[in-house]
């Protein structure tokens, strides 16, 4: 990995940092995935995606189309895609679209094992807000470039 891989400074003035975090956020997801067991690397990575759920407090809310929207304009803020949200009988399924993708060669797929865990412990928890219970669990699968997320029995 080359550090000339990462985005810079789009003009002289710019202070986001936007190369330098996603060169942390990179190497840290490397750093857990290659150090620790996948369990503990999947708790970590959830409870920071609880972390990022509660910047959007979602408390009150309890129609399906401004669930979808509310979520939506949180991942758009960030530039992480956006979600179609569906209400069945045995779950709430949702599909997370236009995540961003590893800035480099990444074989082992840490971005992607990071992204699984963030989404489902964010999902997870803003389900928790909104009264789910301890009975139903939040699970989530890569399916080519989206995340399926399913919060049910």
């Amino acid at each position: 990995m080359k550090l000339h891989a990462f985005p810079s400074p789009r003009s002289e003035g710019e202070q986001s940092g936007a190369g330098g975090l996603a060169l942390f956020a990179m190497m840290a997801a490397a750093e857990v995935c290659e150090s620790a067991p996948s369990t503990q690397a999947q708790a970590f990575f959830s409870a920071i995606g609880r972390r990022m759920a509660a910047l959007e407090p979602l408390e009150g809310v309890s129609d399906a189309a401004v669930l979808a929207a509310r979520i939506n304009g949180f991942w758009q803020d960030l530039g992480w895609g956006e979600i179609q949200l569906a209400v069945g009988d045995d779950a709430i399924v949702v599909h997370h679209r236009s995540l961003p993708k590893a800035l480099t060669a990444d074989q082992q797929h840490n971005w992607n094992t990071m992204l699984l865990g963030l989404l489902q412990g964010a999902y997870d928890a803003w389900f928790r807000v909104l009264g789910s219970g301890p009975a139903l669990h939040t699970a989530a699968q890569w399916q080519g470039d989206m995340v399926e997320l399913r919060h049910g029995r």
